[in-house]
């Protein structure tokens, strides 16, 4: 009989901060974590640990802790340390082990800065053209593109260039 699964599946794997922090010496403080799912980028992504609150345990649902960490995302150094804390439950952290911290550091300090360039407009879709043509309007118009705004969002807008709108425009949007 074979085995069925039922559910969501994940893509996190690893442990929680609490199961690693709370087994190390001084709970953490000074060393440095990932996030397994920021392997998917080609910058270091990590954090320094700067202080550890644990928090109360409530019935049984997942330990959460707080914790204050200077963060490193894609090779960007953050001013202000970033506190940990809704997301602390999750089984996605890897505790990098001490040899390789200086590995990681050499990879942060030979981290080129990342560049993203996206098209200001983009052609109308083909039945709206359509649709434009057929009440004599002018069909040439093309629809501007906004970049949100965030603090991990290096995206720039290049309005000199157009993009053909294709159905699968906004899946996998690569950078040209």
């Amino acid at each position: 009989m074979s085995v069925k699964l039922i559910g969501r599946t994940t893509n996190l794997y690893g442990k929680t901060l609490w199961e690693i922090l709370g087994n190390l010496r001084t709970t953490g403080v000074g060393r440095l974590v990932t996030r397994n799912s920021y392997n998917r980028y080609e910058e270091p992504s990590f954090f320094k640990v700067l202080s550890v609150e644990p928090t109360a345990q409530i019935d049984d649902k997942p330990r959460k802790v707080i914790v204050h960490a200077e963060k490193i995302f894609r090779g960007k150094r953050y001013k202000e340390p970033v506190e940990i804390y809704s997301v602390s439950y999750k089984p996605d952290y890897r505790l990098i082990p001490k040899d390789e911290e200086q590995l990681w550091w050499d990879r942060l300090a030979n981290c080129k800065p990342r560049e993203k360039f996206v098209p200001g407009s983009i052609e109308l879709p083909p039945l709206m053209r359509l649709v434009l043509e057929r009440d004599n309007k002018d069909s040439n118009i093309k629809l501007p593109l906004k970049i949100r705004g965030g603090r991990d969002n290096i995206a720039q807008t290049d309005t000199t260039k157009t993009a053909l709108y294709s159905p699968s425009f906004f899946k996998n949007q690569q950078s040209s």
